[in-house]
Order: C-alpha cells, then structure tokens, then sequence
C-alpha cells in the first residue's frame, strides 16, 4: 500500500478511501464467512444447537446461509444499499453473539469479532443513516460529505475496534488456553506450549488497552503487522484452504489502515492549521 494513499490531502480524499476501505473490509468479512457456510464447517454446529436447531437441519442450512452472505457482500461491492449494510451489521454482531451463547469460553471471542461488525456501523455513518426515511434504506445513496465530529466519531470507533480484537484474541491465549493458537505458532516451527501463549496472549491484551489510550501511527502499524502475522497462521497450519479464515478477518487489517488514514489527515489539518495561525501571527 503506497505512502501517498495513506496520506490523504483533503476531506474529499479521506472519505472516498475510508469508504473503500470499510467497503471491502465488510465486504470480505461476508464472502470469507460465506465461504465456509457453502463448504459446510462442522465447528458452526453448535451455534444452531444453542438455537434448539438439529444437525441435519443445520448442515442444509449452512450452504444456503453462506450463499446469502456473499450475495450480500457482492451486492455491497456493486452499489451499496443501506439496508444491506444494516443487514450485515445485525448478522455479523448475532453471530458473534452466538458464541458465548453457544459455550464458546467466556466473551473473549465476542469481542475479537469487533473487526466484523463494527465497520458496518462505520459505512451506516458514513451514510447518513440516522433518521433516514424508510425507502432511503433501499435506494442508492451519496454519503453527506464528512465533518471533523463525524471523523472524531469514526476515529474513536476505529481504535475501539482494534482494541477489542486484540484483547479478544488476547484472552484465548491468557486465560482459556486454545489449543488452536499453540497449533498455529507451533506451524511456523516456534516452540508453542500453554506458557508460550499465555505470554502472547497477555501481550496482545497490552497491546490493545495501548492502541485505545494512546493511538499513535508506531503502535497502528504494530496492530497492523501483528494481526496479518498471526491470521496467515491460519494458512500455514490448516492449509491454502484456511484462506477464507483470513479473508473472513479483514476487518483486523481494514480497520487499521482506516485508523492510519484518520491519523495521517489530522494530522496534516493541525500542521496547517498551526501554520496559518503562525503566518497570522506574523502578520
């Protein structure tokens, strides 16, 4: 991704990259979970178990839930409605939802699903939605062109975000003890036992309570690298197969490269804003 993308010049530069950014973010969200509804994954059975839905209803179920989700995604990418992106937002904060109901240990995994369901919200602001007239939801839209409290807004949501996956992941390897993740890093041949991802858990938990207080650009592109770093290990131990897994957590690596282009445009607006009151002084 160039320098010159994530340094975005004016307003108009920032909202049409934050957009795209946010767009295909939810976007492959959807097609990467849509993904394994169409192939099936005996790992979702509990989710319909939690809902008293029996397992032979539930493996016909999951190809046509898959497929919907990347209609969904594919008609967002085409022309955005705002009632598909208020679909995605209810359906990727339930399922999420569904995994503390469905036994998933503690809210940790509630939380690191932050990346699915909060850009949605973030596209909804963008896009007006408050208060829109009920066939505005349905019809093709130009997004109000975006103020300083609205980016104040999205800044705090983005950094919310990023915080609330990295202590999700975080806590996994903290307090539950998930063999998945010591499979992971043990594929790339570290030496990953309980203890090695108690330490990695812990450091992703400090590292998300730092992005939320101190969002500073050094410690964003460390979240950043960190979350493609470990997602791909979803590859190297599972196979390319593993591929619609890190394409389903977009949302880990979307939001911060929105977080950047906050930062970045801010702060260029304070740099010419202390600029004009130095030549104003001058004068």
């Amino acid at each position: 991704m160039s320098d010159s993308f994530l340094k975005p010049n004016s307003v108009d530069q920032l909202q049409t990259r934050l957009h795209w950014v946010l767009r295909i973010t939810a976007a492959c969200c959807f097609i990467g979970h849509g993904a394994w509804g169409v192939i099936t994954k005996e790992g979702w059975l509990p989710f319909f178990r939690s809902q008293g839905i029996p397992d032979d209803v539930a493996w016909i179920l999951m190809p046509i839930i898959g497929a919907f989700d990347i209609i969904m995604a594919v008609l967002l990418l085409i022309k955005p409605r705002r009632i598909i992106i208020m679909w995605m937002l209810i359906w990727a904060l339930w399922t999420a939802i569904l995994r503390p109901i469905s036994g998933t240990p503690g809210t940790w995994e509630f939380w690191e699903r932050a990346g699915n369901y909060l850009p949605p919200l973030m596209l909804l602001i963008m896009g007006g939605a408050i208060a829109m007239r009920w066939k505005e939801w349905f019809s093709g839209y130009t997004e109000p062109k975006l103020d300083n409290d609205k980016i104040g807004v999205l800044h705090f949501i983005c950094r919310t975000t990023i915080a609330l996956l990295l202590m999700g992941h975080g806590g996994f390897g903290a307090f539950v003890e998930k063999d998945m993740i010591i499979n992971h890093f043990s594929s790339i041949g570290l030496p990953a036992d309980v203890a090695f991802i108690n330490v990695v858990g812990w450091f992703e938990i400090i590292l998300g309570i730092v992005v939320f207080a101190l969002p500073i650009l050094p410690v964003i592109w460390i979240a950043l690298i960190w979350k493609v770093f470990t997602e791909f290990l979803y590859l190297t131990d599972g196979g390319l197969l593993n591929i619609f897994e890190f394409i389903e957590r977009w949302g880990d690596y979307g939001v911060p490269v929105a977080l950047i282009l906050i930062i970045n445009y801010q702060a260029r607006q304070g740099s010419e804003t202390e600029s004009a009151g130095s030549e104003a002084q001058a004068a």
